[in-house]
């Protein structure tokens, strides 16, 4: 029997209608979906189905991709930064902490502190990155400091106004703290700028 992921595209498409994703999903069970007993190549190709479908599969991100980067990061080559990328973001998932007004200081979470290490290694192999300062305010939102948040994007904004995901994650921002009028507002800013560049 053959593996799943190595049938044809036009034989993968037509088995049940399965997704890249559920296909690498299928091929992992037998395994008991543990990364160790997958290896590299099911395990890569996994995490890439998660990244080219878009799926919000932070369960299964955390979990492959924290075995690849710890037990495989030299065999990814220049694929390693959007796997710690991708871990990173997963990790803020797990270790995101609304900030309670007056609690003081909390130690952060172990998905924070790793989230922190996997963001130091982006920005210093990416120093002038407007997606790592994204990362950041990503990292400032998950911590509960969404001033610090609302900073950065700003920051991205001005360097680079059709910076599409950094005015979602603005917008996403502003919704959440029940400022529907601000986040319109700003949409509204943006596509004047998007309309102003098409003339």
């Amino acid at each position: 029997k053959l593996h799943p992921l190595t049938l044809p595209k036009a034989d993968a498409a037509a088995r049940c209608g399965m997704s890249a994703l559920a296909e690498a999903e299928a091929a992992c069970a037998p395994y008991g979906n543990e990364p160790s007993r997958c290896g590299f190549e099911l395990s890569r190709s996994l995490l890439l189905a998660v990244r080219e479908s878009r799926a919000h599969r932070p369960d299964l991100v955390l979990k492959f991709g924290q075995y690849l980067l710890r037990s495989h990061a030299g065999r990814l080559g220049a694929e390693v930064w959007a796997m710690y990328e991708q871990v990173y973001i997963a990790l803020l998932h797990y270790g995101r902490r609304p900030r309670a007004a007056g609690s003081g200081a909390e130690e952060p979470s172990e998905e924070m502190r790793l989230a922190s290490e996997y963001y130091s290694l982006l920005a210093a192999r990416f120093p002038d990155s407007m997606r790592v300062k994204r990362l950041e305010g990503m990292m400032w939102e998950a911590k509960g400091e969404y001033d610090m948040a609302m900073a950065d994007y700003d920051e991205i904004l001005e360097e680079e106004p059709n910076n599409l995901a950094a005015l979602k994650r603005q917008v996403a921002l502003l919704r959440a703290r029940g400022k529907p009028a601000e986040a319109a507002k700003r949409l509204a800013a943006h596509l004047e700028v998007v309309g102003a560049d098409a003339d």
